[in-house]
């Protein structure tokens, strides 16, 4: 696959990794204007939950089908799709077991009762859901994700739906919105199992030579540092929750996000990235292996700058604004969370886990989770019991992170025998974000100045954020011509690329 096809790729994984997010985004920006603040961080809750032990419950089979696929003949993959698949039909019935038996102790846990008729609502999900798994991996491996877009834009739209329809025009509750997230899930198991065996159903069924335990050998040392991921993913909001109260985690689950463009693109990338290093180590072995990786590697880094750096700009300098366009007055105080994890955000612009799976290193990879995972949990186990403060909380878990970021660049510098700066193009990405933060600092002057509606000064805001970017980028030769020319294909030729940077 070339990297052209591999931009294209990356662009309609992309689009459905924006999709993926709706749920997240566009249904809490309803649901915070109708529920309390306490019924909403309940609603919340639950999701974290959920969240939270599906990392445990997947065991790392996702991605299972991306490793895999490149691997064995074609006429195998319906075989290897139908067992993993049927692997995740018996995970999801435990865990779904396991959410309706435990709701009690969960809800004592969390320190909120209403979690234990929730979670029992809820509980059919993990069943529904799990089976739906790895279709992203699947579709990358045969460079047919335009038709994941089609269906993961179609089922959340579904989804979104089938939540907020019963509580804006039916006067419904959490209850009545996590029915609905039950209903839309039954609809996307039943649309993704059919989509599983789409791209090869002309192909012969043969039985394939990857057995289960090739397969669990595969996925538990991952799972070994999904485990440790979710504790670095999840101790924040679990300490926050217990030690601040509901009200306070709704404010700092709305603000302590990743920004969803910016999840969006890191989805992309890392679903492509996977088959493609997969690929490369199946076919050649040594220096000529580790030159391509790491030449894959760069392009991609240098790539994923461009695109992600303004936007985490954009969302730094405008934080406040679009917190309380998403959610209204009452979570203007999201803001401060929002700005951190952005920060954040610039450190983490190209996914780790496609290359190290692909050179062998999931040991280590499940070992630098581990560390971070201990560091987090005591250092937030200090905060929480020597300050007030739940925003120190949000610092140390990105100080943690880019800790975890600097382990694994040293894990992948050593295999390709470079320096942990010899992976970063230092000088290209210090000028893409400087330009940026002057583009963004700007645009936040010139947005002080007026009265207008939130919205329209949001909107005013980008686009003055995007003139004086798009000007500096002239000036400065930061290009986008090469992303453009990947993305549009035939019309590369035409003059739509002389207005492009």
């Amino acid at each position: 696959m070339g990297d052209n096809n591999r931009t294209q790729q990356a662009a309609w994984v992309a689009i459905s990794s924006l999709c993926s997010f709706l749920v997240g985004i566009v249904s809490p920006m309803i649901l915070s204007r109708f529920f309390t603040v306490g019924d909403y961080g309940t609603y919340k809750q639950v999701m974290y939950v959920y969240n939270t032990l599906l990392v445990v419950f997947t065991l790392g089979l996702p991605k299972a089908y991306a490793y895999f696929i490149p691997k064995v003949p074609l006429s195998q993959a319906k075989n290897l799709i139908d067992k993993v698949t049927l692997i995740f039909f018996a995970l999801g019935a435990i865990f779904s077991l396991f959410l309706f038996l435990c709701a009690e102790p969960i809800a004592d846990f969390m320190g909120n009762q209403d979690l234990r008729l929730a979670l029992r609502v809820f509980s059919p999900v993990p069943l529904l859901l799990l089976p739906t798994m790895g279709l992203d991996g699947i579709y990358a491996s045969f460079a047919r994700t335009q038709v994941l877009a089609v269906y993961t834009i179609i089922t959340k739209v579904l989804t979104i739906m089938c939540i907020i329809v019963p509580v804006c025009f039916f006067d419904g509750d959490y209850i009545d919105a996590i029915i609905g997230f039950d209903i839309a899930s039954l609809i996307t198991c039943v649309v993704a199992l059919y989509l599983k065996n789409w791209p090869i159903r002309h192909e012969q069924n043969e039985k394939t030579e990857v057995s289960y335990r090739q397969i669990f050998a595969f996925a538990l040392p991952l799972l070994y540092a999904s485990l440790w991921g979710a504790i670095i993913a999840s101790a924040g909001q679990f300490f926050i929750s217990r030690y601040y109260g509901n009200e306070v985690f709704a404010m700092f689950s709305n603000g302590f996000m990743e920004n969803p463009l910016v999840g969006m693109v890191i989805g992309g990338v890392a679903t492509v990235l996977l088959p493609a290093f997969s690929g490369m180590d199946k076919v050649r072995e040594g220096a000529s292996s580790r030159e391509e990786i790491s030449s894959l590697w760069l392009s991609s880094l240098e790539k994923s700058a461009k695109i992600i750096f303004p936007m985490l700009m954009f969302s730094i300098f405008f934080a406040e604004l679009i917190m309380v366009c998403m959610y209204g007055d009452l979570y203007s105080n999201s803001a401060i969370y929002f700005v951190i994890k952005n920060f954040g955000g610039l450190f983490f612009i190209i996914p780790f886990a496609p290359i190290v799976i692909a050179i062998g290193k999931v040991k280590e990879y499940a070992r630098v989770h581990m560390i971070v995972a201990l560091l987090l949990v005591a250092l937030l186990f200090i905060l929480v019991n020597v300050s007030k403060t739940p925003i120190l909380l949000a610092v140390a878990m990105e100080i943690c992170n880019v800790l975890k970021i600097y382990m694994l660049l040293k894990i992948v510098a050593k295999y390709l025998s470079k320096s942990v700066w010899q992976l970063l193009p230092i000088n290209k990405l210090m000028l893409i974000l400087g330009t940026t933060t002057i583009a963004g600092a700007v645009a936040w002057i010139v947005v002080s100045f007026l009265n207008f509606n939130k919205f329209v000064m949001l909107f005013i805001g980008l686009m003055i954020f995007v003139s004086v970017y798009y000007a500096l980028c002239w000036l400065l030769r930061i290009s986008y011509r090469n992303i453009a020319v990947s993305l549009i294909g035939r019309l590369s030729k035409t003059r739509i690329v002389n207005i492009i940077p």
